[in-house]
């Protein structure tokens, strides 16, 4: 008599296929694990291009700091496991191995955030160099030749996050930026990375030249490095950044809007405004923008016009005032107009008051030869 299957019940429990499939994916970690964790990595960057939002926000404020914690403990954790301070407990054994790809997934994830904010007013190509280094340094720190530093790469990489964390959040809660604002994030993190190394020499009281060289060293050069970008005016004026920026023939407020009208033909898209500026007499160039800083921030930025000498190179023609206040979503507008010019190569760039640069555009100023009418169009901000 053969055998039926009772209705509703499979012919293989479902445990035992989640427990192979678990199993291959276990097998495929181990077989490719430096892969899988430069892919945690990148991962971290794709989730949160989707789901980063204001930087003043409190959640994403309190989000970074839960991962800046998490991975604090994390390589911790597995420096005193390098050198046989710790061992995880049995129960948790086999979940400890992916602490590094978590570890890599938070350090993607933050900074793709910190990338963001940096790099939001730079040219596409620097951010995507920059994040291109980022992985590649990823890359060869799991190299067998290089196993030995995944420690301190990844320290190093957490000093960024948590410097970057700090160079951001001050100037929030103060409304300002500057020298001041700037010592002050230096500061914080190194309380951060000093509480992190007296913990840690707490554990391991017998390696202190562990601690230096894992723990001191990546951080103070992390620390300077900021340093000397930030007094080379290099570093972007975070939490600044630029939400729009062009050059136009008329701007006007029109109620919660600005008309920005503009004579340049549609097939040439990648022009920000009229870049290529057609000019007739009594034409001003007006350089319309829109800059986003969080709330209760205040800030006078400069819109520097300069004019390309053939033999002297860029000479700088005027300094224009533009008053910024915080808290619109896609930026604070304004505009200001040049009236005095002559046909050639401009260049307008946006500065903080520190002279660090958060935009610019170049502009080719050409006499109109028509008269007539012209063709124009009115895009709205």
């Amino acid at each position: 008599m053969d055998e039926v299957a009772a209705p509703g019940l499979a012919s293989e429990p479902a445990p035992s296929v989640f427990r192979a499939r678990l199993d291959r994916a276990k097998r495929f970690y181990e077989a490719h694990e430096p892969s899988c964790t430069v892919a945690f990595f990148v991962a971290g960057f794709l989730f949160d291009t989707l789901f980063v939002g204001r930087i003043d926000h409190l959640h994403n404020i309190l989000h970074q700091a839960s991962y800046l914690f998490l991975c604090a403990l994390f390589i911790s954790l597995e420096l005193r496991e390098l050198y046989g301070k710790f061992a995880p407990p049995p129960r948790f054994k086999a979940a400890w191995r992916y602490q590094a790809g978590a570890t890599h997934f938070m350090l993607g994830t933050l900074l793709n955030i910190y990338t963001l904010f940096y790099f939001k007013s730079a040219s596409m190509w620097t951010s995507f160099a920059f994040l291109l280094v980022l992985a590649a340094l990823l890359a060869v720190n799991e190299l067998k030749p290089f196993a030995n530093s995944a420690t301190t790469m990844r320290m190093g990489l957490f000093s960024m996050c948590l410097i970057s964390y700090f160079t951001y959040l001050v100037p929030v809660l103060v409304g300002s930026i500057g020298v001041l604002p700037f010592l002050g994030s230096m500061l914080g993190a190194s309380a951060c990375a000093a509480l992190l190394f007296w913990r840690l020499s707490l554990r391991m009281p017998d390696q202190p030249h562990v601690l230096v060289r894992h723990v001191a060293l990546p951080f103070t050069g992390i620390l300077m490095g900021f340093s000397a970008l930030y007094f080379l005016r290099v570093l972007p004026p975070v939490p600044l950044s630029i939400s729009a920026m062009g050059v136009y023939h008329d701007v006007r407020r029109e109620g919660d809007r600005f008309a920005l009208t503009m004579t340049r033909s549609r097939w040439r898209f990648w022009e920000r405004g009229d870049q290529t500026f057609l000019a007739r007499p009594g034409d001003a160039i007006y350089c319309f923008v829109s800059v986003f800083s969080p709330t209760r921030f205040k800030e006078e930025l400069r819109v520097r016009w300069a004019l390309r000498d053939p033999a002297r190179g860029w000479e700088e023609s005027d300094d224009i005032p533009l008053g910024i206040s915080g808290g619109r979503d896609l930026g604070w507008r304004s505009f200001t107009a040049k009236r005095h010019y002559s046909p050639g190569r401009w260049r307008v760039r946006i500065e903080t008051s520190d002279r660090r640069e958060l935009g610019r555009l170049e502009v080719e100023v050409v006499p109109d030869a028509e008269t007539g009418p012209r063709a124009a169009r009115v895009v709205w901000k």
